[in-house]
């Protein structure tokens, strides 16, 4: 999955988490379609964001970065959550953030397929940019006897999710079946179009990125070069060196 380090399918209706310390990585929510109210995202960057169905938000924790998600009242989130590694050269950089609207994603749309461009590229659609690497993120939805084909990007890893139905992956002449719940991926090479195929509607996330193949230190949420690092790291939060989480 290089660069992801996990990926949670969630549905949330109710608060679930305390405010919390990320560092070394991107947290990632990326909001579904039938999302229904507000997500509501509090972070050390003086941001108070209410995402809505559809929405991306990138916070790039890098040094150090708290945030805060939950649920607005009556609200069902319904979302990817994705912690993305950082090269060692990143880690230490400030945290930032990238807020992409659904209103603003490009949509590939066709016989048999609905594609929403939420990052970079594909075909002839431009997605947001901006991420700390070049990324693709794709949410999908296939019809019956649906198609649709990615071309994967020389040098890119692939990441593949069936979030409801059944879809087959073809690339390089191999073939894999995802039911919902599991994923594939591609590994990085020569660019090769990556084709997705349903007999019955099935959705679908891809997500694309340059493999980083570094050693690192998992320390809960904070993915640091050295033990040191998540030490120093630590110690920081505790100090409140990395702001506060607006009321």
């Amino acid at each position: 999955m290089d660069p992801l380090l996990m990926v949670d399918h969630f549905v949330m209706t109710e608060p679930t988490f305390e405010p919390h310390l990320h560092a070394g990585i991107s947290a990632v929510t990326a909001m579904f379609e039938d999302s229904v109210g507000e997500f509501l995202n509090r972070d050390t960057l003086g941001h108070s964001i209410a995402l809505k169905a559809g929405d991306l938000y990138w916070l790039a924790a890098a040094r150090g970065a708290a945030h805060e998600e939950r649920p607005a009242t009556g609200a069902r989130t319904h979302a990817l959550q994705i912690f993305v590694n950082l090269p060692a050269h990143l880690k230490k950089e400030p945290a930032r953030s990238l807020l992409v609207r659904a209103e603003d994603m490009p949509v590939l749309q066709g016989r048999g397929h609905r594609v929403r461009v939420l990052l970079g590229r594909s075909g002839t659609a431009v997605g947001a940019g901006g991420t700390p690497e070049e990324t693709t993120m794709l949410d999908g939805v296939l019809g019956a006897a649906g198609r649709f084909s990615h071309g994967l990007v020389e040098g890119h890893q692939a990441w593949i999710y069936a979030v409801s139905g059944r879809l087959a992956a073809h690339c390089r002449g191999e073939a894999c079946l995802l039911e919902k719940g599991s994923a594939t991926t591609v590994a990085a090479g020569p660019g090769a179009d990556i084709v997705l195929e349903s007999g019955a509607p099935a959705h679908f996330v891809l997500i694309a990125a340059k493999p980083i193949r570094e050693p690192f230190v998992k320390h809960g949420p904070l993915v640091m070069s050295t033990a040191a690092d998540v030490q120093r790291t630590l110690a920081g939060y505790a100090e409140g060196r990395f702001g506060r989480i607006p009321a």
